[in-house]
């Protein structure tokens, strides 16, 4: 079994339209706030997935969402990460060994 985020990217997709579904949505939240674009605050692996979702979104089909080159700038006023794994765990693994994070509740 594949378990690269690549290959989760696509099952989810062609499993649950999860793709598909941001589009929609983000599509919705613009058209019925007057036009309004709209900010998306994505949390976690969630970051790596709406970066992913951009991409995928201005991509022609059968393997992108074919919403055109111009549809996040269209749709989209700000993404706000928060969490992102950017850089991986090592920022992580420092504040369990240090009292950087002591007022965050972690096991130590």
């Amino acid at each position: 079994m594949d378990c690269s985020i690549s290959n989760i990217k696509y099952h989810l997709q062609v499993r649950d339209q999860t793709l598909s579904r941001i589009k929609s949505n983000i599509e919705l939240m613009v058209a019925t706030n007057g036009g309004n674009r709209v900010v998306v605050i994505p949390h976690s692996m969630g970051v790596l997935y709406f970066l992913h979702f951009m991409k995928w979104v201005e991509a022609p089909p059968p393997m992108g969402g074919g919403g055109g080159p111009n549809w996040c700038e269209k749709h989209i006023k700000a993404v706000l990460n928060i969490g992102g794994p950017f850089l991986g765990v090592p920022k992580a693994v420092a504040g369990l060994f240090s009292s950087e994070a002591k007022d965050v509740a972690v096991a130590r």
